[in-house]
């Protein structure tokens, strides 16, 4: 029977692989959107959340000290300071034991000889956010490592009378040794030997004129290259393309304006026009008119943060906001809800 069509289900989450689904960096708040999402899908699963040593680092500062104090009550479990694996050996060790279910979109390819359990039906469950439709979760098989190992050839062995080996016989290595032949010398007749005197004579005297030092001119030497003009023309690096789901949101310009007129911490109003599966779209009016995209994370909508944005915004809303932080790659700002 399936793991997840038990009655009791026990699941393993991977929580910085959850926490970086289609972005760069980890959020918090992705991940506890993801875990509330699946267990209001599955009402009594027990959920095992597992994230890397380097996680309360990587996030955003305003989330580390949610993270502290989730790890502090047991919400989160780290795995031990220099554990081999990482984080992912811990999440197949502890799944394997509770012969449990893994959350994750990683197909953990170093492990597959260790954990063959990946393949069996529903152990391995995958997710991510749709956009208007929030997470959604699906029995996925991981993807089986290409490179193979090369066979070994066996060595066979027998002993001297013929007999094969068994456990327990003792062998000793013996050089081989090559048989001497013996050899048969011509004997040369009398009148040959002169010839060959001759012949022999003859032999010395051009190795002797080889041995002669002979001058060799030189050639003469290469003329130098010319120096390459400073005027020639300078081929411009190639554009490095943005990397991928890091695309700039607002107008260069617009967003040049808006961080002219706002600092970090100030207060600014804004209205709310759309909502994503970890947050709300936050437009806020610049000086000259136009409108300028901001983002509202769940995590800073509220102390302790609303399961959804949707819970304490209505699209239309006009709020009182602060400015938390600004992505000038992709000229974007976070908000924060007074």
């Amino acid at each position: 029977m399936s793991p997840i069509r038990s009655s009791r289900l026990r699941v393993v989450v991977d929580g910085s692989n959850f926490a970086t689904e289609g972005r760069v960096t980890p959020s918090l708040a992705q991940l506890d959107e993801a875990v509330r999402a699946f267990v209001d899908e599955h009402p009594n699963a027990e959920v095992i959340v597992v994230a890397d040593a380097s996680f309360e680092h990587r996030v955003a500062p305003n989330e580390r000290a949610h993270f502290k104090s989730a790890e502090l009550a047991g919400e989160i479990v780290t795995p031990p300071a220099g554990a081999i694996g990482r984080g992912d050996a811990f999440i197949l060790k502890i799944a394997d034991r509770i012969k449990g279910v893994v959350l994750s979109n990683d197909s953990f390819q170093e492990f597959h000889d260790e954990y063959p359990w990946l393949f069996d039906d529903g152990r391995l469950i995958g997710g991510k956010p749709v956009k208007g439709v929030g997470w959604v979760f699906t029995p996925r098989l991981p993807v089986r490592n290409t490179k193979t190992s090369r066979p070994v050839k066996k060595l066979s062995v027998t002993l001297s009378d013929g007999a094969k080996p068994s456990i327990g016989t003792t062998l000793t290595p013996v050089k081989a040794t090559k048989k001497k032949v013996p050899t048969k010398v011509a004997k040369v007749p009398r009148k040959a030997k002169k010839s060959l005197k001759v012949e022999m004579a003859e032999k010395k005297t051009v190795k002797a004129a080889k041995r002669s030092p002979v001058k060799v001119a030189k050639a003469p030497p290469k003329p130098k290259k010319a120096a390459k003009s400073a005027e020639a023309p300078v081929t411009p690096p190639p554009v490095v393309a943005l990397r991928r789901g890091r695309h700039p949101v607002n107008p260069e310009a617009d967003f040049a304006l808006f961080r002219s007129a706002h600092r970090i911490g100030s207060r600014l109003e804004g209205e709310v026009t759309a909502f994503t599966s970890h947050g709300a779209v936050i437009k806020v009016a610049l000086k000259n008119g136009r409108l300028i995209e901001c983002y509202a994370p769940t995590t800073s909508l509220g102390d302790p943060a609303p399961a959804r944005a949707r819970d304490v915004l209505q699209r239309g809303d006009r709020r009182n906001f602060r400015l938390v932080a600004v992505d000038a790659e992709r000229r974007i700002a976070e908000l924060a809800l007074l």
